[in-house]
């Protein structure tokens, strides 16, 4: 099962939730710290005063040790001992607290500070020397300030803790409030007719939003570009086929009706030159389509077009002897480039071949192939009739024709050559022919090295 991805408005809460509780806890560790060395410094300082309360308190007394009464007033009394010794002569022990030892404990310095344990608890000491040769032992559990600080800590902790959820209820508010022109663009989007391709507004929308919304509206642009082009391109193939099928049924309806074998010979022959045009149609049509299509082969390898060219004039060779066309080629090596070899070949096809169509029998073509800078230039020149100049713009727009009519041809060949140039990063124009007359096709493509 699939799980769906968070939101961004969770993403922002619980980011920014996070974000909150590590600086708390970060801070919390250094409060609990700060307020340990806050309690080991007051905890000191008492047990200071402590032992000289008791040192200005101390005078002779009894020879036997003195013990305090068990008063349990306090939790805390426990964690406090203390005891007074005499020190002139042998040391005797005084006075002490019900919690102190009837020894010196042992590990504790003659004077200041030390930690001892005892009974397993860790305990803080101090030791205080008076002039009238009494000494004062003061301590304190380590505990205490252990927890001390933990509810210092915590007290400083406690108001934050206690306003996460309202400060997630907060950010939850605004950051809704903050997504509120997001939400509104999804509406628009989701409730858009797929026909529907007008541009967004920009007017009015957060400046982090700007930027997808022009995309968004650049790719509407191309989308409509690309939509009118198939209805017109799916409008001039039908009216194409729309001819020659009327046709090709009208001769066959002929030769189903005609009792004449000559006469229905002929309209069978006429209906295989009709299927020999649609044939030649359909094939236009569907490369049109697949240059047409995103999924277009791109450019993706060297290619040497002078071995295409040759391979191509080759093939072309029986159609052009047929009516006396002299085809001459004029090339120069290592014309490489980086391309698609297939796209090539139908490029340089339909360009030799759209000559060859059009020049009269006994004509001329002529095919260059040069190095011109960082460029590779193929030219392909005839002596036909040309095309006036006025109309060349037109040359490579879907199903128009120009020149003799009675030509074999569907409108196509030019078109898909010049989008098999622009796939290349080429350019395809035309100009004059040979010796000022006929045609010219001229393309130029990057060249490597």
């Amino acid at each position: 099962m699939t799980t769906r991805p968070p939101s961004i408005q969770s993403r922002l809460i619980l980011l920014v939730l996070g974000a909150l509780l590590a600086v708390e806890l970060v801070s919390g560790w250094t409060g609990y710290r700060r307020a340990l060395h806050e309690a080991d410094e007051l905890l000191d300082a008492q047990l200071v005063q402590y032992a000289q309360i008791m040192l200005s308190l101390a005078h002779e007394g009894r020879d036997d040790e003195v013990r305090l009464p068990d008063i349990k007033a306090h939790p805390y009394q426990s964690k406090l001992m203390f005891q007074i010794w005499d020190m002139r002569g042998a040391p005797r022990l005084m006075l002490r607290s019900p919690e102190a030892p009837h020894h010196w404990p042992q590990g504790v310095k003659p004077s200041g500070y030390s930690e001892v344990t005892l009974t397993g608890h860790a305990w803080r000491f101090f030791v205080a020397r008076g002039d009238n040769g009494y000494v004062v032992l003061a301590a304190n559990d380590l505990h205490i300030h252990q927890e001390l600080a933990s509810q210092i800590a915590l007290s400083n902790m406690s108001p934050y803790l206690l306003a996460v959820p309202i400060l997630a209820v907060l950010l939850l508010l605004a950051i809704r409030r903050g997504l509120k022109p997001l939400h509104v663009l999804a509406a628009d989007l989701s409730g858009r007719d797929p026909q529907r391709l007008d541009e967004l507004p920009e007017a009015g929308l957060p400046r982090e939003l700007r930027p997808p919304v022009r995309a968004m509206n650049q790719l509407f642009g191309r989308i409509r570009m690309a939509m009118d082009k198939e209805r017109r391109f799916t409008s001039d193939a039908a009216h194409e086929l729309r001819t020659p099928i009327a046709a090709l049924r009208a001769q066959l309806q002929v030769a189903e009706r005609t009792p004449d074998p000559e006469e229905r010979q002929a309209a069978i022959a006429k209906a295989l030159g009709g299927t020999s045009r649609m044939t030649h149609l359909v094939a236009q049509l569907l490369a049109l389509a697949r240059l047409g299509a995103e999924t277009a082969d791109k450019p993706d390898a060297n290619v040497n077009l002078d071995d295409l060219l040759h391979d191509v004039v080759a093939g072309l060779a029986p159609q052009a002897e047929s009516r006396g066309i002299q085809v001459k080629t004029d090339t120069e090596p290592n014309c490489v480039l980086t391309g698609n070899a297939e796209l090539l070949r139908v490029l340089l096809r339909n360009l030799i071949d759209n000559a060859i169509r059009y020049v009269p029998d006994a004509g001329r073509v002529r095919v260059g192939l040069a190095r011109e800078g960082g460029y590779v230039v193929l030219t392909v020149a005839d002596n036909g009739p040309g095309v006036a100049v006025e109309e060349r713009d037109m040359l490579g727009q879907r199903f128009h024709r120009f020149g003799n009519q009675a030509v074999e041809g569907v409108g196509l060949g030019l078109s898909i050559a010049r989008r098999i140039a622009e796939l290349h990063g080429a350019e395809l124009v035309f100009g004059e022919g040979l010796e000022g007359s006929g045609l010219g096709a001229r393309v130029r493509f990057p060249a490597n090295g």
